[in-house]
């Protein structure tokens, strides 16, 4: 990374931090991403409980947010394999109620990485994860858990993430290329979460946030969704439920 056009800041050295990034959350993800009931609920405490947690980029020459990351500390120290399917939003809400109880800190948790498509194919992803890394490492954790959002899926929302997630290359590394930067930087795969985010709406609210029309009961392919809609037309209800992949990084050779 140019270190002379790219600028890190965070919510300890920036007291505009928010209005910062302004934009860059839409620009990144689906707009019903952004609608996520726990994130609505709980991501003011991100900066106010864990400002050292957070961190973003912005590029000097046109003042753009390039890319923001995110994640908190959790109490939970056990074994990888019992991760929940809740995943995200688990995570999320664990580690505000860890803090809230006074719980003592004991492994990292990623929320996000976004990167905003203008910058996307550039090496910020690695960069982003390497430094998130390094935050943990820094506070002592031997491992960073990941509720991963594959970055590709959405092209293939009809298949099973557990079986997504066994796609290979040909040199066989993770077929999806978001996978692919966390297992490049020595992370593993551990299995799907298959409860990651919850999130419901009205018919005016999916219409809202995606541009389709519903006209009946079903299931329906959302542009960005990892997996299709359930919508009830006679509930005036759509939920979609979105499969993760829960990955963890080993902290404890992390240098800096």
């Amino acid at each position: 990374m140019d270190q002379t056009r790219f600028q890190l800041f965070t919510p300890l050295d920036t007291p505009d931090y928010d209005a910062c990034l302004r934009g860059l959350p839409e620009a990144a993800w689906p707009l019903f991403m952004l609608y996520d009931p726990i994130a609505d609920r709980l991501w003011d405490h991100l900066v106010a409980d864990f400002p050292e947690y957070q961190f973003a980029l912005r590029d000097l020459q046109t003042g753009k947010a390039v890319a923001q990351a995110n994640s908190l500390p959790l109490h939970w120290d056990a074994d990888p394999f019992d991760l929940p399917e809740g995943g995200w939003d688990w995570a999320f809400a664990q580690g505000v109620a860890d803090q809230a109880q006074g719980l003592a800190p004991r492994t990292q948790c990623a929320l996000q990485i976004a990167i905003h498509p203008d910058y996307r194919g550039q090496g910020f992803s690695g960069w982003m994860v390497q430094h998130m890394r390094s935050i943990g490492a820094a506070k002592g954790f031997a491992r960073l858990i990941a509720p991963v959002r594959p970055s590709q899926k959405s092209q293939y929302p009809l298949i099973p993430m557990a079986e997504y997630i066994q796609w290979k290359t040909a040199a066989g590394l993770p077929f999806d290329a978001w996978l692919r930067v966390h297992v490049r930087l020595g992370a593993k795969i551990i299995k799907p979460c298959h409860q990651a985010m919850e999130i419901r709406g009205s018919r005016t609210d999916w219409e809202g946030w995606t541009g389709l029309t519903f006209p009946g009961s079903g299931q329906y392919i959302l542009p960005g969704g990892l997996a299709p809609l359930e919508f009830d037309a006679q509930q005036d209800q759509g939920m979609y439920i979105e499969p993760n992949v829960w990955t963890v990084h080993d902290l404890r050779s992390q240098a800096g």
